[in-house]
């Protein structure tokens, strides 16, 4: 039988219990109720929300910032459900912001994902609706129809492949190419001999060009050895000098000077050209002149030769042929 005192320490027992349950409850639950909470809205239409319950989590970017506390059909839209969301107050909510509904784990529950959203977007006010994004079920019957699409081609393209029509020209394709590997066989049969001196000529080309490379190389190192040699380097430096040289003589005044030259030389020449014509004629007249002077005296020393006599009484001028007439 229990003594009143054993009663009296069950009773502080389960005293104490009760209130340390309660502080308890109280550090833990207390502060959410009175912590302040933004509440946003999200109305998803004709989409499932399986596996979406309330205390669902929300996540920002991966990160967990409230939870779902209601969801409820539109009374105004009955293809739309509206989700309530209990966030906490430093989320940067936008109104470019979107909700899509992700798959957590492989459990098979969903957690609200929230995404998107620019820094030059106004902030979305408190009680506002943000914009429903994609959601897992929509994704994966849009790949699903993708992927059947996709197998239904392959299908297709399988069935024409294995059609009559083309299993003959397999069949005539795969005897083409038995017939083909046979006579290349023959082939290969009877010019066996020719095929080994075809390698051994191959074999001889491929070492007289590796004797090619060799002296290449030997000409290529007796180029660079007498590219960095003195005397291409006292070339080049003479070259270099030469090229100064006819740098600083101002080439341009030289050239201009040479034209004023030789258009002085044209002139000058010019005028030669005048002056020996100008010669040419007055020396053909002194000429001509001279011919009739030796002329003259021809016909002198003739006279003398004739008549010497004509020294001393001298020439009778012979009458004109006006006076002979006038006799």
């Amino acid at each position: 039988m229990i003594s009143r005192l054993q009663k009296i320490r069950l009773g502080i027992f389960f005293l104490v219990s009760i209130t340390a349950l309660i502080i308890l409850v109280g550090v833990i639950v207390v502060p959410d109720l009175f912590k302040e909470k933004d509440i946003y809205y999200v109305g998803f239409t004709n989409i499932s929300l399986t596996g979406l319950q309330e205390g669902s989590k929300v996540k920002y970017h991966g990160l967990n910032v409230g939870q779902v506390t209601d969801i409820s059909i539109d009374p105004e839209d009955i293809r739309r459900v509206i989700v309530e969301l209990t966030l906490e107050p430093d989320v940067p909510i936008k109104k470019d912001t979107k909700a899509d509904i992700t798959m957590l784990g492989i459990t098979g529950l969903k957690v609200i994902e929230l995404r998107g959203g620019s820094n030059e977007a106004e902030a979305l006010p408190e009680g506002g609706f943000i914009q429903p994004g994609r959601s897992i079920t929509e994704m994966i019957t849009g790949r699903a129809e993708i992927i059947s699409e996709k197998a239904e081609i392959v299908l297709n393209n399988i069935s024409r492949l294995t059609s009559t029509e083309n299993l003959e020209k397999i069949e005539e394709f795969i005897t083409n190419a038995s017939q083909s590997v046979n006579q290349l066989n023959d082939i290969l049969g009877t010019n066996k001999q020719t095929f080994q001196k075809s390698l051994e000529n191959t074999e001889q080309i491929t070492k007289d060009a590796h004797s090619l490379i060799v002296i290449t190389d030997s000409l290529i190192t007796k180029f660079n050895s007498l590219s960095r040699s003195d005397t291409v380097n006292q070339i080049l430096g003479n070259l270099a000098e030469i090229s100064r040289s006819l740098k600083e003589a101002r080439l341009v005044t030289l050239i201009n000077e040479l034209n004023k030259t030789l258009s002085y030389s044209t002139k000058v020449l010019k005028e030669v050209d005048v002056s020996i014509v100008k010669t040419r004629s007055e020396l053909g007249t002194t000429v001509e002149t001279l011919k009739e002077s030796v002329e003259y005296l021809n016909q002198v020393v003739r006279m003398i030769s004739e008549d010497p006599s004509v020294l001393v009484r001298g020439v009778q001028p012979r009458a004109t042929a006006d006076k002979r007439l006038e006799k």
